[in-house]
């Protein structure tokens, strides 16, 4: 016997409400068959009756339907209508949707739809849909829409499409809504110079949309902007330019046209394996001549919040940082509009998060970037959108887009960096704080060259001294690099800097036995602290005992500073994969910053708090909090190393730094909470210590 397929009316809901991810994409959605329709424009608006948002409006000035395209195109669930039709229409666009299935997404929106359309020398038809009679209908016949053929426009153009959506689902508070906005005022490209006319207009009948400043406004701030095509496997019409503020009168900036024959072709990682099964990471070109995805071209304004500049820029830091916080990223286009979802928060696709993280401070990160990367609909027919709407099918030309991406965006980024290091060089007021001990290392071997005139003497101290320079700028590259001895790092520093304190000491008082004596020590410390670039061993530890060692260890400080610490180490019984030593030095610093913070704030009662959670889904953490002066800079500058929040330049900057290195060197991970973020013991609620939080995530056992 042959059976065929029952379709029930869940399918609907399926391809609707529960495949769109959220009210973005469902706007989105309805805005692209409005240019597919060859609107001009397309207007979004939304309705408050009071505080209450109470219907949202889509018209569009689009070709419109008739009764036949309704009855046979728009009411038939996966019609390849724009597939069958992909050819440039009178507006010379291509359709940007062709799954059949997107105007299921106004499902999302809300329970009862209204849609008006007008069809040039047709009737205006009329479709009413309520959503709530899905619910209870157990086949399609259940579900009836009705659709009404009437004689008179309610439109104000003599041909269009205007969907209205009431009973509206979800919560839109304030937030919710300058995200909306931010997403569909972002579908036009601000970048690329259009071949027809098609904007998006976003409004209200409230002030929700009032303050937000125009993107022209943001990118002038921007201080490295470039511009780039990608042909086959090379980059044309590359234009890189550092644009410092007009106070920043210090600096010039400059520009690059022309690069480098070996720059301009693409190249990308491959992990290949070598003799003995070790794998090896080399370069290869590639051309995506190789794939159907035609010329790209990249817009890149990046923005400069370095705490040595930041205060010279003349619009307010809170009216920029607020626009970074929900419209920075890279996102896509195609034809001049955006493909959801690139350039979101949760959308790292370039991976630029991730490796500013391996190596802070060099590579960028996506709350400092706007970016364009745009092709055309027509070239690209191998980049294909997934049916939920949220990019494309990871497929090979894929992936190598993202290639091309990344290499041209870290090819940029290097001319930055360059142009970034003069600036602050430029603008630091304290040079010694990048390098500390390798400045006054220096200043001690000019001393010794002027002041030494015993020849035999001279040439002693100075092997001395510049063995010990070479030995540490070894250690030090491999422990920040590897993030293998985070608190021993700090104790060489330490150690070290007392002992080039007491070499200066000594040059200036013209004691030169005892400069060649602690010359020697100072190469003696360098040799001990070699042993803790061995590679520790992860295996699962007892997390108590961790830090019971910490609090131990700190004991006769905490009573030194009268500092009360509170404890769940005695209670709680949890496993995590851990390196032990690594373990207690990342604590270690942790605590170390809370009796620095601790002491220097105006509390009578200074008190820290250290407890084992496992709030964090697969993880088992160690929350380090207290009731100091709490964090003075953004928590991703907190992470950069040789930055200090600590007066006088008093601090490294190396302890949070490298404690953070050394949990992802564990695959565990530092966060910088507020209270918000987590849920604190009654302890630390009662007795408000919870200016600063540092949580320590392990690994589960």
């Amino acid at each position: 016997m042959k059976h065929t397929f029952e379709i029930t009316p869940r399918v609907i809901a399926h391809l609707g409400e529960d495949l769109i991810k959220n009210e973005n994409i469902a706007l989105v959605e309805l805005v692209k068959n409005s240019y597919d329709a060859q609107a001009s424009f397309c207007e979004v608006e939304f309705t408050f009756e009071g505080e209450f948002l109470s219907k949202i409006t889509v018209t569009d000035d689009g070709t419109g339907m008739d009764l036949e395209t309704i009855e046979n195109v728009w009411l038939v669930i996966g019609t390849d209508n724009k597939k069958k039709q992909l050819q440039q229409n009178s507006k010379g666009r291509l359709p940007l949707g062709e799954k059949g299935i997107g105007r299921l997404g106004v499902h999302k929106l809300g329970k009862k739809i209204l849609v008006q359309t007008h069809k040039l020398g047709h009737p205006e038809v009329s479709i009413d849909i309520d959503w709530t009679k899905l619910e209870n209908a157990t086949t399609i016949t259940d579900f009836p829409i009705q659709v009404v053929e009437q004689q008179y426009s309610s439109l104000s153009t003599n041909h269009g499409t205007k969907i209205t959506i009431t009973d509206l689902k979800g919560t839109w508070d304030r937030r919710k809504l300058r995200c909306v906005y931010s997403d569909l005022v972002s579908l036009n490209s601000p970048f690329t110079q259009r071949t027809d006319s098609f904007s998006v207009n976003v409004k209200a009948n409230t002030n929700v949309f009032e303050d937000l400043p125009p993107i022209e406004d943001i990118l002038k701030i921007s201080m490295y902007r470039a511009h780039c095509v990608i042909d086959g496997d090379e980059l044309q019409d590359f234009h890189y330019t550092f644009a410092p503020w007009n106070s920043l009168d210090n600096i010039q900036g400059r520009e690059v046209q022309t690069l480098d024959e070996d720059d301009k072709y693409l190249k990308r990682r491959v992990d290949i394996a070598s003799s003995r099964n070790r794998n090896k990471v080399i370069l290869e070109h590639f051309n995506l001549a190789d794939y159907h995805i035609g010329k790209i071209t990249l817009d890149f304004y990046i923005f400069e919040k370095d705490t040595a500049v930041f205060s010279f820029m003349d619009m307010e830091k809170t009216i920029l940082n607020n626009y970074l916080r929900e419209n920075s990223g890279v996102r896509v286009y195609r034809d001049g509009v955006r493909v959801y979802n690139y350039g979101e928060k949760d959308t790292d696709w370039l991976s630029l998060d991730y490796n500013r993280l391996r190596r802070a401070g060099e590579n960028l990160s996506n709350n400092i970037v706007i970016g364009s990367v745009s092709v055309s609909r027509k070239d690209s027919e191998d980049l294909k959108e997934k049916t939920n709407r949220e990019g494309f099918i990871e497929n090979e030309a894929y992936f190598a887009f993202v290639d091309a991406v990344t290499y041209t965006l870290d090819l940029i980024t290097r001319f930055r960096n360059t142009d970034k290091r003069r600036l602050i060089t430029v603008y630091k007021k304290d040079k010694r704080v990048i390098e500390p001990v390798l400045s006054d290392l220096n200043s001690a071997v000019e001393i010794i060259k002027e002041k030494v005139q015993d020849d035999k003497v001279r040439e002693d101290i100075l092997l001395y001294l510049n063995r010990v320079n070479d030995q540490y700028v070894e250690v030090r590259d491999v422990l920040i690099r590897s993030a293998n001895a985070g608190l021993n790092l700090g104790g060489i520093i330490h150690d070290m800097e007392k002992q080039v304190d007491a070499l200066l000491s000594c040059i200036n008082n013209d004691n030169f036995e005892s400069v060649k004596s602690i010359a020697h020590d100072l190469e003696h410390i360098i040799s001990g602290y070699t042993i803790f670039l061995k590679k520790s061993v992860i295996k699962t530890t007892d997390v108590s005992s961790i830090v019971s060692a910490v609090l131990d260890n700190n004991r006769f400080r905490f009573t030194d500073h009268r500092i009360k610490v509170y404890s769940n180490r005695n209670t709680t019984s949890f496993s995590a994969k851990m390196s032990k030593t690594e373990s207690i030095g990342a604590l270690t610093n942790l605590i170390d910053n809370s009796i620095y913070w601790v002491s220097q704030s105006r509390q009578t009662e200074r008190k820290i708090y250290v407890f084992i959670t496992e709030q964090f889904e697969d993880y088992i953490s160690v929350v380090v909090c207290d009731n100091g002066c709490g964090f003075k800079m953004p928590p991703e500058q907190a992470l950069r190393p040789f930055i200090t929040g600590k007066p006088l330049n008093t601090g490294m900057g190396l302890g949070l730094h490298i404690a953070h290195e050394v949990m992802q060197a564990m695959k565990g991970k530092l966060l910088i909470l507020d209270e918000n973020e987590i849920d604190l013991p009654d302890t630390a609620k009662k007795y408000q210590i919870n200016k600063a939080i540092v949580a320590l995530c392990f690994p589960k056992a």
